[in-house]
């Protein structure tokens, strides 16, 4: 009995700790339940070439089988930077063992405007849109996204490739 009324009062306490703060509490079994779904995660990585730079981002969860990408973000700026940039990526495993296989590509035209740009399955700028089921890597390999982009600045256009990280 005594464990019992311990465990109610970690509640209250958590209960009356909420109230204070604005937070919502959740009964113990929500809490397990929220914690066991697949999480969101990002991973990012950046280039830079010739004063211009693009800061990119890939948005994925895990389900039990596969690493599935729903959305891919970028930021695109410098000095002298215009409104015709070029974006290309693409989703990929990490082999280890030469070639990485190519899980699906992504090329934008001649119109990528300097700021803050996205592709999901909502978006269609040029190439084609994120498949409404995301785009699926086997779990058990490591996946990662390659990103490539031109800079669209007077004379000759900087350009620069990298990845993010495996996940």
């Amino acid at each position: 009995m005594a464990f019992i009324t311990f465990r109610t009062s970690i509640a209250a306490l958590a209960v009356a700790a909420a109230a204070t703060t604005g937070l919502a509490a959740l009964p113990a079994v929500a809490a397990s339940e929220a914690t066991s779904a697949s999480a969101m995660g990002t991973a990012s990585g950046s280039c830079g070439k010739g004063g211009a730079y693009i800061n990119f981002t890939a948005h994925y969860h895990n389900s039990s089988r596969y690493h599935v990408f729903t959305k891919f973000s970028w930021t695109i700026a410098g000095s002298g930077v215009g409104n015709k940039n070029n974006v290309e990526f693409r989703v990929k495993h990490d082999n280890r063992l030469g070639h990485d296989p190519i899980y699906w590509t992504w090329k934008s035209p001649d119109n990528i405007r300097k700021g803050y740009s996205e592709v999901n399955s909502g978006t269609r700028n040029g190439g084609n849109p994120v498949p409404k089921s995301g785009i699926r890597v086997p779990k058990n390999k490591a996946a990662y996204v390659e990103f490539k982009a031109v800079f669209d600045k007077r004379g000759t256009d900087p350009r620069c490739a990298g990845h993010t990280r495996n996940v």
